[in-house]
């Protein structure tokens, strides 16, 4: 996290262009884990929000940078999902005058993974000498690509219109909807336990 944040909202129909929408390249696949490549949660936050005051949020639509029209199921599923888990802890859902307003971001980029195998013995790709084995020993090391999605969950005061909260998530897509919506649930999971955590400000 960073030592400072700060960040405002602009009106509906004028979203931040901080994310650019997923592509037709497989991404409208978000968000599940392979082996090699575990999900990332991050936070950054206003130091100075009083986050116990908090009390109500309403839902944002921010249709540039979400799945809307790329993924209409996804994007439900999403959006459900970040509402109830919201509403599982102490904020409540209203439709006027909400303490904080509630929206996602997603995107997705193609990220490089590298394996690395030792052999014990063979001929040379780079080569070094092995106490344990008392002789000469061979490491391979094989480049993978693939698509990492990335889903973000911004938080701001409704009435400073000044964002108060972001947290995201980063994982390999999956050619399986069925694994990337459980790889959305632990995600948001682990976002909302960090937001009910957070502590007031000074």
């Amino acid at each position: 996290m960073t030592a400072a944040f700060s960040g405002t909202i602009p009106p509906r129909n004028h979203t931040e262009e901080i994310m650019t929408r997923l592509s037709a390249f497989g991404m409208t696949l978000l968000l599940i884990a392979v082996p090699a490549a575990a999900q990332e949660i991050h936070i950054d936050y206003d130091r100075w929000a009083r986050f116990t005051t908090f009390k109500t949020f309403a839902w944002y639509s921010t249709d540039e940078t979400s799945l809307l029209g790329v993924s209409d199921m996804m994007h439900e599923y999403i959006k459900n999902a970040i509402i109830a888990q919201l509403s599982s802890g102490r904020l409540q859902q209203v439709e006027e005058d909400p303490d904080l307003y509630v929206t996602y971001h997603a995107n997705a980029r193609e990220a490089m993974r590298l394996d690395t195998t030792y052999w014990g013995y063979g001929f040379p790709s780079s080569w070094y000498w092995d106490p344990y084995w008392g002789g000469m020993g061979m490491t391979t090391t094989t480049a993978h690509t693939y698509t990492e999605g990335i889903l973000i969950v911004d938080i701001w005061n409704a009435r400073e219109e000044t964002l108060v909260w972001r947290g995201s998530a980063i994982a390999a897509v999956s050619p399986d909807p069925a694994k990337n919506r459980k790889k959305v649930d632990k995600a948001i999971k682990k976002l909302a336990k960090k937001w009910e955590n957070m502590k007031p400000g000074f």
